[in-house]
């Protein structure tokens, strides 16, 4: 895979109740060239498990780190560390994005370049 155009960065703990759902919305984008980084702070409540059961569906797309539980700002820079991509999108494992999030945030920027963010 080349190098993604968005990595979405996602710090989880123990989020088993949220984590599928989230990776739905990812999936579902209309933009399609991005990766998903999950960071997860040492889950023991079967998050691990949700997540890779994507695996086989989203293969390199898909970036799963476990370290210890330090939060979640460590845990987005972590995610940070890791992306490919040349923009960053933060999404919480407890959150979903609508459809067109990442086509529409695109284009905002191809029209307005100066926003510098």
């Amino acid at each position: 895979m080349n190098d993604p155009t968005v990595s979405v960065v996602v710090p989880t703990y123990k989020s088993v109740r949220h984590v599928g759902r989230m990776i739905e919305s990812v999936c579902a984008q209309t933009f399609a060239d991005w990766e998903l980084i999950i960071v997860d702070g040492a889950s023991d409540d079967g998050t691990t498990e949700v997540v890779e059961a994507f695996r086989g569906r989203l293969r390199d797309r898909l970036v799963y780190i476990e370290q210890s539980n330090m939060g979640c700002c460590f845990a987005r820079n972590t995610g940070i560390d890791a992306a490919k991509g040349q923009f960053i999108a933060f999404l919480d494992s407890d959150d979903e994005f609508v459809p067109n999030k990442l086509e529409r945030q695109l284009e905002l920027f191809k029209l307005r370049p100066d926003l510098g963010l």
